[in-house]
């Protein structure tokens, strides 16, 4: 596969891990969970954040990879005293998820899947072109 061309799947790969998950990042935001005491954790969602790593050349090629990482802090406190997982004062767990940064998040993913596959595009009626050149 051209450089080009593995530089657009990586970019396209990288742009669906984003959006998968900012959408269970999303889903989740809800997912309470009783504030860890002790030797007792947090039990809610533990959202992840995606890290997009770019690969330099070598025998791999050209392009990005990611990671998942865990978000740190997983939870800030919030007070609902009628959730099963209130303590005493009222006060649960509730997963680090700011929605409008989820949404911002899909839509610059969206954008770069959306870039990726006009380079793909590009790239194909470069080629095409150059054959019809050479025939």
């Amino acid at each position: 596969m051209s450089n080009i061309l593995n530089i657009a799947v990586t970019g396209l790969n990288d742009a669906i891990t984003r959006i998968a998950n900012a959408t269970s990042n999303i889903v989740n935001a809800s997912s309470t969970g009783k504030l860890p005491s002790g030797a007792s954790p947090y039990t809610g969602f533990h959202p992840q954040d995606v890290v997009t790593l770019s690969i330099a050349g070598g025998g791999g090629g050209l392009g990005v990879t990611d990671i998942k990482q865990p978000r740190n802090p997983a939870f800030v406190t919030a007070f609902d005293p009628t959730s099963k997982d209130a303590n005493a004062d009222g006060l649960i767990g509730a997963p680090n998820v700011d929605l409008n940064a989820e949404l911002i998040a899909s839509k610059e993913a969206q954008v770069s899947y959306s870039a990726g596959a006009k380079l793909i595009k590009v790239a194909q009626e470069m080629d095409k072109t150059l054959l019809d050149a050479l025939s």
